[in-house]
């Protein structure tokens, strides 16, 4: 882990987004962090894909919770690979790179996902291992209920010092924003209250050199050979 970022669904820019190839290939890159996107299936069993519906990563259509893990299996990625399951990547990661987890809450379509996310990361003994995030800020709320000792964030495009007193009250430890948004001003008051400040994404050399001069905040990357050939704290 000799680059400290995240890489945004395993090492999408290359591979199938939010597969085992993308996450091993960021892996072997040397990325501290992978992120992962987490619906539920229709037998509730967490899986791994950014969008509430198959149509655009897979060969199906229509919504995640539709289709219960057997039937997601038989669904190809565009690299012939297959959804993995949260499980999975957890196997995959464990003892090699941290889990950025984000919980894919639409207002409450999965209303057991937090349970069940949680109770996999206690099962595995992962606890150090991830953070889990999202923009659903009740669903962190729900969370935290849940899970009184588990890493979590609030992500908002355009975050905010107005989001810090919601952030003390669930204890949540970092905030996750778009890097269009971004001002020293809101990183400085960040690491003033000991809030791990996220942007996302940091794709381009400009983004690269503009960023590596604030070492504390912690880049998302989808172009990863660009961020570790320009990222020079």
């Amino acid at each position: 882990m000799d680059v400290q970022a995240i890489a945004h669904r395993g090492y999408s820019a290359k591979y199938p987004e939010n597969t085992l190839a993308a996450y091993e290939a960021s892996i072997n890159l040397g990325f501290s962090h992978i992120e992962v996107d987490v619906h539920l299936s229709r037998d509730e069993v967490p899986v791994i894909m950014h969008d509430q519906t198959v149509d655009r990563t897979t060969n199906g259509t229509g919504l995640i919770n539709t289709y219960t893990l057997k039937e997601l299996r038989r669904l190809k990625t565009s690299g012939n690979e297959q959804i993995p399951t949260l499980e999975e990547v957890l196997d995959l990661a464990k003892g090699q790179v941290n889990i950025a987890i984000e919980l894919k809450q639409n207002e409450n379509m999965y209303p057991r996902l937090e349970g069940k996310v949680a109770a996999l990361i206690e099962e595995k003994r992962m606890a150090n291992d991830v953070y889990v995030n999202s923009f659903n800020h009740e669903s962190m709320g729900t969370l935290r209920e849940i899970a009184p000792d588990l890493e979590i964030g609030l992500i908002k495009s355009d975050a905010t010092p107005a989001l810090f007193p919601y952030m003390e009250k669930i204890q949540a430890s970092s905030i996750a924003m778009e890097l269009r948004f971004y001002t020293e001003a809101f990183a400085d008051e960040c690491k003033e209250r000991g809030y791990q400040l996220i942007v996302w994404p940091v794709d381009t050399k400009e983004a690269c050199k503009r960023m590596a001069k604030r070492p504390d905040v912690l880049c998302t990357v989808n172009e990863l050979e660009l961020f570790k050939e320009n990222y020079h704290a």
